[in-house]
């Protein structure tokens, strides 16, 4: 969401520390729709999203699955990443990787899971990102380190790990040390943002932003580039060719977009106000855009925010409008959002965005959790001119308490989409239609 990161997904650092018990209980969604417009709408999406009740997904014995992480369709099942139930002591804190694999199938029933413990990268604590591969998936550290590890359609692991970058021994102060990585998959392999630095790591350490895009073993389809100097929070997407990476550099957003057949990429910073970007693709045949989550300030109303981009990486806005910050997709949800991430995907040539927000889901209600659901369609104008359909959800009932890190997943199949609704407790399922 921003894998997916806006300010607010700093708090997923904490996350693996405070992995506790499973809630437990029955659970009841309920759900209003609305759509607005602007001046631009094809394709239209203003038919309702339909949302069924959701299921809670558990592991044998009812052992919850906690701590949700990354998430990918692969063939007809969902593979995805939750806490694992090893653990070590960081900083006095009881810590879990996120290495328990588990297969879903198409209407969210478990049909493995995989504890790999500290297996796959010892003592690593970090994120892992997924990619899908023309034979399974791999499965990709997000720093620090570049290990890559293969898996099959099945999700059983293949071979050996693979380090994309050599890795830098902790007592090094002359290598470059792989730090951060994004990565999304185009064509024959995917493009992976990497920054480095000196080690060892303090406040004024100073990371440079390399890209490069390799194949699904692992091997270099180009040489790495530099393409900043100082950059944290890479982010990168693709679409048939176009690659878009954004970075802060500071308190300055900044992106390079690379269109398919030009010679280097085109850097300059974009208007967030200092609020991290989230490369979209917007359409299967180059059209690219970003997202973030903007603060509310004396000339923007602040919330989550968005805008297409041309192919030199400019934003397009409205007739006569030269400031991002009045560009609001989330002026009808009703909620401010909570969740460290807001998850992004394109389907069908509409942009849907899911966030989990604070706010009243009917009139004389308390303030509580709201799951917000939007599509946006995708046109020649502006983002914040197109018709959005938006959905809001209450989240839970019964004894279900949503925890404090709650994480978002869309997966995508031809005729419906699952949406993986996690936290630090628990893991729920919601099956959605759209027309």
């Amino acid at each position: 969401m921003r894998l997916l990161a806006f300010p607010r997904q700093l708090a997923c650092l904490l996350l693996a520390a405070s992995l506790g018990a499973c809630g437990g209980g029955a659970s009841s969604s309920s759900s209003s729709s609305q759509t607005s417009s602007g001046s631009t709408s094809t394709p239209d999406t203003s038919a309702s999203i339909t949302v069924a009740s959701p299921q809670l997904v558990t592991l044998a014995g009812n052992a919850a699955l906690k701590g949700l992480g990354e998430a990918l369709v692969v063939g007809e099942r969902i593979v995805m990443l939750s806490a694992s139930e090893a653990e070590i002591t960081l900083n006095k804190k009881q810590v879990h990787p996120r290495t328990r694999l588990s297969v879903l199938d198409k209407d969210g029933t478990l049909l493995s899971s995989t504890d790999y413990g500290f297996t796959l990268a010892d003592a690593y604590v970090g994120e892992w990102l997924l990619l899908p591969a023309p034979d399974g998936f791999v499965m990709l550290q997000a720093g620090p380190g570049t290990r890559m590890l293969k898996f099959d359609m099945q999700a059983k692991l293949q071979g050996s790990a693979v380090d994309l970058y050599p890795v830098v021994a902790a007592s090094s102060t002359t290598e470059l040390a792989a730090a951060e990585n994004a990565a999304s998959v185009d064509g024959n392999g995917f493009w992976l943002a990497t920054t480095f630095s000196l080690l060892p790591v303090n406040d004024k350490t100073q990371y440079l932003l390399k890209l490069c895009k390799y194949d699904f073993s692992g091997r270099q389809l180009t040489p790495p580039f530099e393409i900043a100097l100082s950059a944290v929070r890479p982010r990168v997407a693709t679409s048939s060719g176009t690659v878009l990476t954004t970075w802060l550099d500071g308190s300055t957003a900044m992106l390079a977009i690379w269109p398919q057949g030009l010679g280097a990429p085109v850097i300059h910073s974009l208007g967030t106000g200092g609020a991290e970007p989230m490369p979209v693709a917007l359409d299967s045949n180059g059209k690219m855009g970003a997202i973030w989550n903007g603060k509310a300030t004396f000339t923007s109303p602040g919330g989550v925010m968005g805008v297409a981009l041309d192919k030199n990486g400019v934003a397009v806005l409205p007739t006569g409008r030269t400031e991002l910050g009045q560009e609001v997709l989330s002026t009808q949800w009703a909620a401010s959002g909570r969740a460290p991430f807001i998850d992004a995907r394109l389907y069908k040539n509409n942009l849907l965005l899911a966030d989990v927000g604070v706010g009243t889901y009917a009139s004389g209600d308390a303030q509580g959790d709201v799951l917000v659901l939007a599509d946006y369609a995708i046109g020649t104008t502006a983002l914040s001119e197109q018709k959005a359909t938006i959905k809001r959800l209450r989240l839970y009932g019964g004894a279900l308490v949503m925890g404090n890190y709650p994480v978002l997943r869309q997966l995508m199949f031809s005729d419906h989409s699952l949406l993986l609704v996690g936290d630090e407790y628990h893991l729920e399922v919601f099956r959605i239609t759209r027309p």
